[in-house]
């Protein structure tokens, strides 16, 4: 049984990412691990080692909880409070544990697999640390998802240029004096930014706020600097030295597109009319090449972007029961034809 099992931690939390501090200690946080299981051995195993490790395991280890209760109100596991006693020991199966949380059924994950498994997810799954795997399954699929496929990553950056037409929102709404839709604007474009440096560096995105400066700075002194032009930009008072800001960073980024090699060089074209001189490029070309360089099956694809792109509703995203409906979409083909007169202005 020894060699036939695994143990590690992986998933959420901030001491997978190794972030945790007095802060984030208050829940979700003590002695936990997980124990894969061989398939076979599973169903004869995995209740007679849940039974043992309720009566066995103490309360604390080294003055840190082993014994959890239930948050009802929040819905959380904190240390022990003297009413439901449980352990943290996750008992499962590598198979049924990509089912439940990523929502993958076959492996290696299918093109739609990865376009609904959020970052963040991906993320989980190949940070933490593995303590024994003498099998050798959970690491083979934590090497396998260790970043997106090349056609899913192109797919990805190709979606992440799109939208930077805000840049001129932004200074015709300040022109306007609507400083309210100027900074919405603002930050809009530089969560988008964000994204596209984490991209740049193969690096998965987090799915929460608290954590995306911290990983982003520590990803190289250059996307470290990059942040550091995007935070100036989210201060800057003044709307159009903001946007010049951003569009400093974006050049950078192009700079490292057209180091990489992944479409022709890059040169970047003047703005459309409609931008009224606000901005000072088009991205367009930079979205096109990307898109000529994907496989015809993501070419075809209806939808643009993958879900984390364009859901940010965290109840869908968490959840592998909520994220996998939207494979369906993907496959999907409309039922609204335009083939009359007007039907391409209304």
């Amino acid at each position: 049984m020894l060699e036939r099992h695994a143990a590690g931690l992986i998933g959420y939390g901030s001491d997978v990412l190794g972030h945790d501090d007095a802060l984030s200690r208050d829940h979700e946080w003590g002695a936990r691990c997980h124990l894969w299981l061989q398939e076979s051995d599973y169903e004869e195993y995995a209740a007679p080692l849940n039974e043992a490790l309720y009566e066995e395991l103490p309360f604390s280890f080294k003055g840190y909880p082993v014994r959890f209760s239930l948050d009802d109100n929040q819905e959380v596991l904190i240390p022990y409070n003297g009413t439901v006693n449980l352990h943290h020991v996750a008992i499962t199966t590598v198979h049924r544990h990509m089912r439940i949380q990523l929502g993958v059924h076959a492996f290696p994950p299918s093109t739609l697999d990865w376009l609904v498994i959020p970052e963040q997810k991906l993320m989980e799954w190949t940070r933490g640390r593995i303590f024994t795997d003498p099998v050798g399954d959970i690491s083979q699929v934590r090497q396998t998802l260790a970043y997106l496929p090349d056609e899913i990553w192109r797919f990805k950056l190709k979606e992440a240029w799109g939208g930077f037409g805000l840049l001129s929102v932004a200074k015709l709404a300040d022109q306007r004096g609507e400083s309210l839709s100027a900074r919405m604007a603002i930050n809009r474009i530089v969560e988008k930014a964000v994204h596209l440096i984490f991209l740049y560096h193969r690096r998965y995105r987090p799915g929460t706020y608290k954590w995306i400066s911290r990983e982003l700075s520590g990803i190289s002194p250059a996307a470290d600097q990059l942040s550091k032009l995007l935070e100036e930009a989210l201060w800057e008072r003044h709307v159009p030295r903001a946007v010049e800001l951003i569009e400093d960073v974006l050049h950078q980024i192009i700079h490292e597109h057209n180091r990489l090699g992944l479409t022709e060089p890059i040169t970047l074209l003047p703005p459309p009319a409609y931008a009224r001189g606000m901005q000072s490029y088009s991205y367009r070309n930079l979205e096109t090449a990307l898109l000529d360089s994907l496989p015809e099956e993501l070419k075809q694809m209806e939808l643009s972007g993958a879900v984390d792109q364009f859901v940010t509703s965290e109840d869908i995203l968490i959840w592998a029961d909520h994220y996998t409906k939207f494979k369906s979409l993907y496959t999907m083909k409309s039922d609204i034809e335009r083939t009359g007169i007007g039907d391409m202005i209304v």
